[in-house]
Parts: C-alpha cells; structure tokens; sequence
C-alpha cells in the first residue's frame, strides 16, 4: 500500500495529530519519509480513534482507504486553479470599481455566470472574497452562497472565534470612586 501523493505534508501533519499516530520528530521528516513512518505506524496498530471533526473517519480501513485515493480536495489542476484565480480578480475588481461594468464585462448575465462558476471553489481565500463582495451588489436579485468544505469551515470559525477573544473589549466595573481635589 502506499499513500497517495495529492496529500500534502500538512494533512499528514493532520493525520499524525488527530489519530495519534506515534512518530518522534515528524515535522521534520521528508514527505516520503513521513508516508513510510505512517503505512508502519498504522500496520501495528489495530484500531484509531474516530475523527468528527475534520476527516469524518470511523476506522483504520476507513483512513487507508482516504490516504490511498487522490485527495478531494485537490480536485483543480494548476492550470484551472489560475483560470479560478483570474476570474476571482475580475470580479473584485469589478466590485471594488463600485459595481459597474468594465472591459473584463460588458454585461451582468456573463458576470453572474463567472461569479457561479467560482462559487464551487470557496476553499481558496479568493473565491471566498470575490463571492462575499460580489453578493453585496444592489442589481444582485438572488444571493450567491459560497460552497465551503466542512474542513475550510471549521479552521474559519476557528479564526474568527481567535479573533473575537484577541478584540478587547470593554468592561463595565462597579466599584465606588473617590475624587480627590487638592
């Protein structure tokens, strides 16, 4: 067996934090060092912890079977990526210009085809940002919703619920007050 190379080092990152895989100084290790540590650790275990939250895995059948297929959510070629990533552009500049047609687009059906074709891809950052400022046009009749990976979720609420505990905020404080004048 061997893992599929789609996976990135990160999510095998992932995959030795959340299944608990015991691997000493795995951050540093080559990607086809880390794939070999990780087919070992998983052959002398019998059963992983199931994983909810991020990869959605019951078994270790489960999780061999998810690193030995191409991973999902790298499903774009470099070159489509590019072409998603123009389009992104030209719709935030189209937003950022105040909502009016310019070369890129002589005429708002070809837009909103665009901005729908991008809406599948909100798991890169700028497909997000072109959708968002894209829904606050006032000829818009329907809202696009953005399609998110449940895994892009859940890092988002993660960094906005960071964000909203880093915020200060104010606090009302009773306690009596003396003024003293001289």
């Amino acid at each position: 067996m061997k893992i599929h190379s789609s996976h990135s080092k990160k999510e095998l990152y992932e995959v030795i934090e959340i299944f608990n895989l015991i691997i000493p100084d795995y951050r540093e290790k080559m990607k086809n060092e880390l794939t070999k540590d990780i087919l070992y650790e998983l052959s002398k275990i019998d059963d992983i912890k199931s994983d909810n939250d991020i990869f959605y895995i019951e078994s270790k059948k489960e999780l061999l079977d998810y690193l030995k297929n191409p991973n999902q959510s790298k499903i774009l070629t470099i070159k489509q990526k590019n072409d998603i990533m123009v389009i992104a552009k030209r719709i935030i500049s189209y937003c950022k210009n105040g909502y009016f047609l310019s070369a890129y687009y002589m005429d708002f059906d070809e837009l909103y085809k665009d901005a729908l074709y991008i809406s599948r891809y909100c798991d890169i950052p700028s497909c997000r940002r072109a959708i968002n400022l894209f829904n606050n046009d006032y000829k818009l009749d329907k809202k696009i919703t953005p399609i998110i990976s449940p895994k892009v979720k859940r890092t988002l609420q993660k960094q906005s619920l960071l964000k909203s505990e880093l915020v200060p905020k104010l606090m009302r404080v009773d306690k009596p007050i003396t003024i003293v004048f001289d």
